[in-house]
């Protein structure tokens, strides 16, 4: 079972088969503390083995989504010698991969409500998400280059597969800041709504996730996830065989039963589905 977190760097609630992670450190833009990324880490692996779970909505309080890495704790790191540093730095990015790869394992949808900065690794959250809100204050910014770090926390692989290896290499290499508009034209975010709906906005689609057909919405995901990999006939072999797998339940029953009757569907009769 999940623990639920009421303080702390970031928050954990879990009401309806949404779980919200909220990022609390509103007076450090929210960026990630090193002792956070291993708790994270276990709490992404869990999330994927709950079937309570059926939703992750991601946002932050304050005025930013993320900061990235804690550039103050890094600051610590030069006590040490080089040799020391290197040291360390490798075993911290052995936490933080477990950690990327955990949340990108998630089989649930995830949604993302960013406003101000996404910076860094922050931006890991919103490039794994499949909805990503924002408003006109969102920005995004790769700002590992200007104090002399390479790119970290999965962007290197993440972030040319959502905009492209030009763009990806401009905001890599230049440091410079994605406006909102920019970044809904780019594909860096998906949706900009207006400050004030921001959070209603990104909740009001989790919960909606929340009532779907649990197993289809899963079963997208990964088929979406692998396509690029597979070639049109493996592709078409798995829509084949998860099309069978989901006639034969009582979502795909009720969802035509719905629609033929003109009635509101009411998805998840089959307690297997979690």
């Amino acid at each position: 079972m999940i623990e639920q977190i009421s303080q702390g760097p970031y928050l954990v609630t879990l009401s309806e088969g949404v779980l919200t992670l909220t990022f609390n450190r509103p007076e450090a833009r929210n960026a990630i503390p090193t002792e956070a990324v291993v708790p994270l880490a276990r709490l992404f692996a869990q999330i994927a083995d709950d079937s309570a779970v059926r939703v992750v909505l991601v946002k932050a309080a304050g005025d930013n989504f993320g900061g990235g890495g804690d550039v103050a704790g890094m600051a610590a790191s030069l006590d040490l010698n080089r040799e020391e540093r290197a040291r360390s730095y490798w075993q911290r990015l052995d936490n933080a991969s477990a950690m990327v790869r955990n949340w990108c394992a998630i089989p649930q949808p995830i949604v993302t409500a960013a406003r101000g900065s996404v910076a860094g690794a922050a931006m890991m959250y919103t490039l794994g998400a499949d909805f990503s809100f924002g408003d006109a204050s969102t920005y995004f910014l790769c700002a590992h280059g200007l104090i002399g770090l390479s790119p970290d926390s999965g962007l290197s692989y993440m972030l040319p597969r959502a905009i492209g290896v030009k763009r990806a290499t401009d905001m890599f290499l230049s440091g410079r800041k994605v406006g909102a508009e920019e970044a809904l034209a780019i594909g860096l975010i998906g949706r900009i709504v207006s400050a004030e709906e921001l959070d209603d906005a990104a909740e009001k689609q989790a919960r909606a996730l929340a009532r779907g057909p649990q197993k289809v919405l899963r079963d997208a995901k990964a088929m979406i996830a692998v396509a690029a990999a597979n070639g049109l006939a493996a592709q078409l072999d798995l829509e084949r065989e998860k099309v069978a797998e989901n006639v034969a339940l009582a979502d795909f029953e009720e969802g035509v039963g719905a629609f033929i009757g003109k009635r509101r569907v009411q998805f998840g009769k089959d307690p297997a589905q979690g």
